[in-house]
């Protein structure tokens, strides 16, 4: 998709010059060997960028069960396999898709905004219930 979107742009308002090509490729070609590959392995971390390192162990009940998953330097296992990803061992544990990070209570969900409740739940929030006949009769 992104090489399209280049594409396009290139046809749009023209493609590099000579000069910054041979000047991208001089750098590629010193940087080869001391730059890290652009896709390397990180180590397993939550979205708010907190570390989980290996060793830790994350349980969370499950049908009555308590599963436990152990984090590894590149990955997790849970029952004697190793999975990828949280994402991975929560579909492998509830047999359905779950955001991994969110079923172990890493992060919480997004809260819903009041427009999106039913109109009969907002008004339920908004407007004070009637006293009972108990509490009016004194």
């Amino acid at each position: 998709m992104r090489v399209l979107a280049y594409r396009i742009q290139a046809r749009a308002f023209g493609d590099l010059s000579a000069m910054t090509v041979r000047r991208l490729r001089s750098l590629q070609d010193a940087g080869a060997h001391s730059a890290p590959a652009p896709f390397a392995n990180r180590s397993p971390a939550t979205r708010e960028g907190v570390d989980l390192r290996p060793g830790a162990l994350l349980a969370r009940e499950w049908r009555g069960r308590l599963e436990r998953v152990t984090v590894l330097s590149e990955g997790f296992a849970w029952n004697g396999d190793t999975y990828a990803s949280l994402s991975m061992v929560a579909k492998a544990i509830t047999g359905t898709s779950w955001n991994g990070h969110r079923f172990f209570g890493l992060r919480s969900g997004r809260q819903t905004p009041a427009r999106a409740m039913p109109a009969k739940a907002r008004q339920a929030r908004a407007t004070p219930s009637a006293p009972s006949q108990s509490e009016a009769a004194p």
